[in-house]
Formats: structure tokens, C-alpha cells, sequence
């Protein structure tokens, strides 16, 4: 015979004894019930995966409909970890805007992610009800995100740090606000910059110094871009050290092994139009070793070289460059994104990541990478580039993208697009038709017919001033520093027609907003147009359109339904506009 106990939930033996080596939990009810099927209308998005961004200091603005319930007694609830400390949940009001309808705007503090719940009650908080939808998810990102003007500079050829220190007047002059470096690690036999030697040291040909003090002297330029407020990005090479290197010798171990290879260590490679590119110079890091303490052993040192390089780059507000994402360990990288958000909270990460679409947006929230590389400069034609400008701003709700003209790996300007003017109408179609992230590849602004060669021992370039180039570029820059306008995504109208060479766009705050910038680019390098617009069905009914050309100041009035741009061979045109009566 068995029975229960006084609490009628722990069986018993006829002796009185538990049957149970420990007692029966109790329930503990939060007086919380599951809401009615289909009363509660949202504002923002209800899939099992969605998720969506915001800046540090922007409002997160949500609105719900209590359907068929309204009364004085009707409370809403966000139920949320956003700003509170170790995660821990808190509840924020909305506010009744009208019968059935409540608001709420809460100013974000805190980066990081986040997740929220409404709940709702009917009665004045008797009882209270969760909303049927999942707890959704928001990604706060740190604010400097907003406007990244980057300036790539390649080491190899710009002298010592202290030269590239007198590089910054130069460098913030034209515009920029960020400077990414090529690895600086010392090069292996290769003279690859991704070809580490050792990860802790910096290479002999950029430091006038000897031994460690060379990073006096790198701390020195760390310091004086941040004096100017440029923040510094670095690269992290993470799947593939020097195949005579440091790690190589000391730790065998820690690589990929191949029977296949002479020296019995598999090499790194990447894919490139469905062939597969072997890197003579490079092996694989062995993430995946089945001994527990040799794969704690190697993880610990490559978080440790990722956290050294983040270091720096937190001084200055900046940030790191996962190289080749796409071929990285996801176990490591998961591990290593945690560490270095408790290390360096307001580090921003940038990803090298060129996978399906599908695959980005799960690992953007996944590992809430800050930023991606974006690849436009695969799209070269008017009409190309114009749809993935439209698919960028699109997806940017949940996924921020970096858009250079070029990077250090493609061809120059003039090798990819024609001529080196080039690059002045394909940075205003970057920076001002993009969603707030942009830059150049040194070089660039002095018309160079070629890339810069990074690989093995370099001599110091010598730059010729293109004052055509150079100027642009400061313009645009300018511009897009300017105004808000141009660091958000999904309020742009193309008004082009779109024409097969230029692309003309107009961005607003809002839809609703009656002023705002006309941007024409004409790709074509060596023809120029006329382009006749009619934006009455953008800007509204009254009748003239108002300009003023930031370039030189000249004012102009336009019949809002013909409005005239007249674009010369890698010409920009930007234009101040706002209706008027």
C-alpha cells in the first residue's frame, strides 16, 4: 500500500517514508494565461526568426490593437531584457494613444540583444495574458555604426607607423572617419599580410623601432587617430596562420593534418567561380581536435590574439574584420563573439561573409555580426547595381552592410569600371543611395590605373593629386556627414526611369517629408545625358521644386514635373530640393 503524504503531491510507503529521494516541485502560478486567438494586432514583424535592429539612442517604437476589448481597466506590458543589467527582465508601459490602441517609446541605452514579450491584461491587472507571439528579438547596435566612412590603407607601401601617422591629416581632410589596416602581424615566407609568422608581433618593415617597442610606437599612432577621432579597424586572421610559422613549429599539432601534403598539414583555400583556389603558403587551423585539452589549449591562444588586435581598436571606438567568415569554425567564432563583447562592449564587428542571402540573415542574428562586407562591385551596369542597392536597403531592418567602392582584393576603379574618375560617381551611389557605410581603397582617390600590389616586400608609393578624384570624394563626404538622411535604410525613391548608365535617386526622412536630396550618377565613362524627371508622384501636388547645388551653391526652381539634370561623363549631381507653391 502506498499513499500520499500531507501535501498530496509525494508518494509514500506504508512505513510513512517518501518513495521520492526528493520532494515533488509545486507549480508556481504567475497568474499568467495564454491571450484570446486573433484580438492582439501588432507593429512589428510575428515570423519564429525575425528579428529586427536599432542604433543606441534610437526609440524602440512599438504599437498593439486590443481588438473587440477596450476599457479604462485594459493595461499593456513589455516584458523585456533591453537595459537591464545581466539579463535581467523588466516590465515598460504602453500608453493609450486610443480606443483599443496603445504605444510605447522607450529610448535605447545599451547595446547588445535583446529579447521582449507583450502581455496584457483586461481587468486592471487581475489577471494577465501573454501575447500568442514568441518573444520576439531586437539587436541594439552602438551608435558610431550610423556613419562609417572608411579609408583602407595598405601598409606595404605606406612607409613606417609614424609615416602612416602623418597619412591621418591626409586621410581625415578627405572626409573619412575610420581607417582599416591590412594584418600588421610579421609576414611568413610569402609576404602575405594573411600569412601570419607570428600573431603577437608586428612586422619589422613598419616600425622604425626594435623588439618591443615597436608597440610604443604603434601605440603612438593608435593614439593619434584617436586624437583626430578616427577609429581603427583591424583584421583578424582566424582560419590559417604561415606555413613556416610560429604556431607551425611550436604546436603542430594545432593544424589541420593531411596525409596527402609532403609536410603532412593540410592547406587553406578558398572558392572562386566554382574553382577552388589552394593558398600555397597557408595551413589550416585544427579547431576541431578531438584531444580536450589541445583544442582548449588552441582556442584560449586564438581568443587571445583576437582580444590583443580588439584592444587596440577599442581605444579608438573601432573595430575588427572577421576574415573570410564564410570558412571559419562556427563553434570558435560563437565562442569568440562572446568574448569579445565582454571584453570590449562597443567593439564593432565586421564580417568578410559572401554566402546565400538566408545564411547571412541567420547569422546576423545568430552571432549579431555589426556589419557585413557587401560585394557591389560584382554588379558594374546601371541596372544591376541599382537592384542591389534597392535589396541593401530592403534587408538593412535586419542586417547592416559596408559598402565600398572597391576593396584591397579587387581590381582598382579603373580596372572594374572604366577609368579612374569612375570612382566619384560610384562613391555617391555608395555613400549617398546606400544606408549610412562606405569607403575607399587607398589609392583610389589619386586615380591609380591598378590596385595596389600588398603581397611580398613593397617599396613606398609615390601619389600624384587628382584634384578631380580627390574633390569629389571630400565633397561627397561632406555631404554624407552632413545629414541624417543618408544613414537609414528603406527611404529611397530611384526616379531614373531605370535608365541603362545613370541612377538617379531622391531620399527623404519619410515618406511623408516635402524636402530632402536629389542624387544623379552617371556610371557611364564616357558619355554624358539628360535626364527629364517628374517627381510630383513623390514629392506631392504643389508645383515647383526648389534646388540648390551643394557643389556650388547655384539655386534653381524646377516645374516639379519636369525637372532637368544634365550629368557629364562620371558625373554626380546633388541637390538640395523641397517643394514649393
Amino acid at each position: 500500500m502506498t499513499g500520499m503524504n500531507g501535501t498530496g503531491r509525494t508518494p509514500v510507503g506504508n512505513d510513512g517514508e517518501s518513495l521520492f529521494p526528493f520532494p515533488v516541485p509545486e507549480l508556481k502560478s504567475r497568474n499568467m494565461r495564454i491571450g484570446p486567438q486573433g484580438i492582439l494586432k501588432r507593429s512589428f514583424a510575428d515570423g519564429p526568426d525575425d528579428f529586427f535592429r536599432l542604433y543606441q539612442g534610437d526609440p524602440l517604437e512599438l504599437r498593439v490593437e486590443i481588438q473587440g476589448y477596450d476599457s479604462p481597466e485594459t493595461l499593456v506590458r513589455l516584458y523585456t531584457t533591453m537595459d537591464s543589467p545581466a539579463g535581467e527582465w523588466r516590465e515598460l508601459e504602453f500608453l493609450r494613444e486610443s480606443p483599443g490602441a496603445y504605444r510605447l517609446s522607450h529610448v535605447t541605452r545599451k547595446r547588445g540583444t535583446y529579447q521582449f514579450r507583450v502581455k496584457y491584461s483586461l481587468d486592471g491587472g487581475q489577471t494577465w495574458y501573454w501575447d500568442r507571439l514568441p518573444f520576439s528579438r531586437v539587436i541594439v547596435d552602438p551608435a558610431s555604426l550610423k556613419d562609417i566612412r572608411m579609408y583602407t590603407l595598405i601598409p606595404a607601401v605606406s612607409g613606417t607607423m609614424r609615416d602612416w601617422t602623418d597619412m591621418l591629416g591626409h586621410i581625415a581632410d578627405l572626409g573619412f572617419n575610420a581607417v582599416h589596416l591590412l594584418p600588421l602581424t610579421e609576414r611568413d615566407i610569402s609576404g602575405s599580410p594573411y600569412s601570419a609568422r607570428d600573431l603577437f608581433t608586428i612586422d619589422s618593415v613598419y616600425t622604425e623601432s626594435d623588439g618591443g617597442s615597436a608597440f610604443s610606437e604603434f601605440r603612438r599612432f593608435v593614439d593619434a587617430a584617436g586624437d583626430r577621432g578616427i577609429k581603427l579597424c583591424f583584421d583578424l586572421t582566424l582560419n590559417h596562420v604561415g606555413v613556416a610559422g610560429r604556431m607551425v613549429r611550436k604546436c603542430p599539432e594545432w593544424i589541420v593534418p593531411d596525409r596527402k601534403e609532403k609536410d603532412g598539414m593540410k592547406r587553406a583555400g578558398c572558392w572562386h567561380m566554382n574553382t577552388w583556389l589552394r593558398w600555397e603558403d597557408l595551413v589550416r587551423i585544427y579547431y576541431d581536435h578531438p584531444h580536450s585539452e589541445i583544442r582548449a589549449d588552441l582556442w584560449e591562444y586564438m581568443t587571445k590574439y583576437s582580444l590583443f588586435w580588439a584592444h587596440f581598436a577599442a581605444l579608438t571606438g573601432g573595430m575588427v574584420r572577421l576574415d573570410n567568415l564564410h570558412s571559419s569554425h562556427e563553434g570558435f567564432i560563437s565562442h569568440l563573439l562572446e568574448e569579445l563583447r565582454r571584453a570590449c562592449p562597443d567593439l564593432i564587428v565586421m564580417a568578410e561573409f559572401f554566402t546565400d542571402s538566408n545564411t547571412v540573415l541567420k547569422k546576423a542574428g545568430e552571432w549579431n555580426i555589426d556589419l557585413f562586407l557587401a560585394n557591389q562591385w560584382e554588379n558594374p551596369y546601371a541596372g544591376d547595381l541599382r537592384m542591389y542597392i534597392r535589396y541593401i536597403h530592403d534587408i538593412g531592418r535586419m542586417v547592416r552592410y559596408f559598402m565600398p567602392i572597391t576593396t584591397h582584393d579587387t581590381g582598382a576603379p579603373a580596372q572594374l569600371f572604366g577609368a579612374p574618375e569612375a570612382a566619384v560617381p560610384r562613391y555617391a551611389v555608395t555613400a549617398l543611395m546606400g544606408t549610412g557605410r562606405t569607403g575607399i581603397v587607398q589609392g583610389t582617390e589619386y586615380g591609380c590605373p591598378e590596385k595596389i600590389a600588398f603581397i611580398g616586400r613593397q617599396v613606398t608609393m609615390e601619389f600624384h593629386h587628382n584634384p578631380v578624384i580627390a574633390g569629389g570624394i571630400r565633397l561627397i563626404n561632406r555631404v554624407f556627414a552632413e545629414s541624417d538622411i543618408f544613414h537609414h535604410e528603406g527611404n529611397i525613391d530611384f526616379i531614373d526611369g531605370d535608365h541603362g548608365a545613370v541612377l538617379v535617386a531622391l531620399r527623404r526622412s519619410s515618406p511623408e517629408a516635402r524636402e530632402g536630396f536629389l542624387i544623379g550618377a552617371n556610371l557611364d565613362v564616357a558619355n554624358g545625358y539628360s535626364l527629364r524627371l517628374d517627381l510630383s508622384p513623390f514629392l506631392g501636388g504643389r508645383p515647383i521644386l526648389k534646388t540648390e547645388n551643394v557643389a556650388d551653391g547655384v539655386r534653381r526652381d524646377f516645374p516639379m514635373r519636369d525637372v532637368t539634370l544634365n550629368i557629364g561623363p562620371c558625373g554626380v549631381v546633388i541637390l538640395r530640393c523641397r517643394e514649393s507653391d
